[in-house]
């Protein structure tokens, strides 16, 4: 966690003064192009706007973005339905090897 603030942005979510989840996005990159690394949430806190809310704050904050990025895990069904929902289109799938394991991931984009 310390790496990711120190080298991305890192946008954190409280609910009365407990940290409930963070998204993590890389700087904007040429084309106004943002890689969205992450958003984890307590199970507890998801389907309250939370992660819309994360969402929201990057486009509104991270100056010249054009285009957010991010690879989610096919099976990951109640990722990629919140995805689908704010506007991401898949745009790849793949294979990735990760520790000995195939994981299929799926590319998404949302132009902003």
């Amino acid at each position: 966690m310390k790496q990711r603030i120190e080298r991305s942005i890192v946008y954190v979510a409280e609910v009365k003064g407990k940290v409930v989840g963070f998204a993590n996005y890389s700087t904007v990159r040429d084309g106004g192009k943002v890689e969205l690394a992450a958003i984890y949430l307590y199970p507890e806190f998801q389907g309250k706007g939370i992660g819309t809310a994360l969402l929201q704050q990057a486009v509104k904050e991270l100056k010249g973005l054009k285009e957010i990025y991010i690879n989610v895990e096919k099976d990951n069904k109640i990722g990629m339905n919140f995805y689908e929902a704010k506007g991401f289109e898949i745009v790849k799938e793949s294979d990735i090897e990760f520790d000995g394991h195939i994981l299929k991931q799926v590319g998404m984009v949302k132009k902003v």
